[in-house]
């Protein structure tokens, strides 16, 4: 049920060119179904384990139609292959509209990888789309509840990257830089899941006991469907303003104010 009344349509998806990273499966893939359903001219799934993204071409392909859905393998840790699929989008296409930074991992034991392809590869996304995305633009971030607080303080490295992606968003997404580019800059921030998080072998944790607590925290709450997920990204897509961070959990949309700094501050001493 929508409980605002007031909000404007900002773009209509319709006939647009998406690229959605991470999208072979989970998540992504329901994100590029949602929006092949609303109408999204052609979306471009991207991924490294190559016959996970010929697998999902041919599901979204039989449920869409032909030519509506391509793969493109696109290790988000390479700046030149995040560009060259860019420019064989636009190429192609004539350019694109929507990009969505959605490739992400959980793997405590290799931080440096965790954060080269949550926090660096979305850096290169939302750096690329001023060059490469049409001018009225959207550029859709996956962050998540740990983006808040540390949700499961089991995932140190992961709920970091998450705070770094919303700091990424109040960035690009400022109206000061709004103004000079006309590119909407979002997050979205999901809570627990239906994914294969928990399915993570004991290597992808600090250590295994710390691995064990994080899958019982994770397994303490219901998680919610990924086509939850996708539909709120799509409203946002449609309706959210740049810069705006909003959250998903128990299958429902939130939108994030967050206080002005003289609210929450607390004067300690003259120094």
């Amino acid at each position: 049920m929508l409980i605002s009344t007031n909000i404007s349509e900002l773009m209509e998806v319709k006939g647009k060119i998406a690229l959605v990273t991470g999208a072979t499966t989970g998540i992504g893939l329901t994100m590029a179904d949602t929006l092949l359903a609303e109408g999204v001219k052609t979306v471009y799934i991207s991924g490294i384990i190559d016959k996970d993204g010929e697998k999902a071409v041919q599901e979204m392909t039989k449920k869409h139609g032909e030519n509506r859905c391509a793969y493109k393998h696109l290790d988000v840790r390479n700046q030149q292959q995040f560009e060259d699929v860019f420019k064989e989008i636009v190429s192609k296409e004539g350019g694109c509209d929507i990009l969505i930074n959605n490739a992400g991992i959980v793997n405590e034991s290799d931080f440096q990888l965790l954060m080269e392809i949550n926090v660096f590869g979305v850096m290169t996304g939302c750096r690329l789309a001023l060059k490469y995305l049409n001018k009225g633009g959207c550029v859709m971030c996956t962050s998540s509840l740990s983006g808040f607080e540390a949700y499961c303080p089991y995932l140190i490295a992961y709920n970091a990257s998450k705070h770094a992606v919303l700091g990424l968003v109040k960035s690009f997404g400022d109206p000061q830089l709004f103004a000079e580019h006309n590119i909407r800059y979002l997050s979205i921030a999901p809570g627990v899941t239906d994914t294969k998080i928990c399915e993570l072998p004991p290597t992808y944790h600090f250590n295994q006991e710390w691995g064990k607590k994080g899958v019982a925290a994770f397994y303490s709450e219901t998680p919610q469907k990924t086509e939850s997920v996708a539909k709120a990204t799509l409203y946002m897509i449609q309706h959210a303003p740049t810069g705006s961070i909003w959250v998903v959990m128990n299958d429902q949309l939130f939108k994030i104010t967050f206080p002005d700094r003289e609210s929450y501050q607390t004067k300690i001493l003259d120094l």
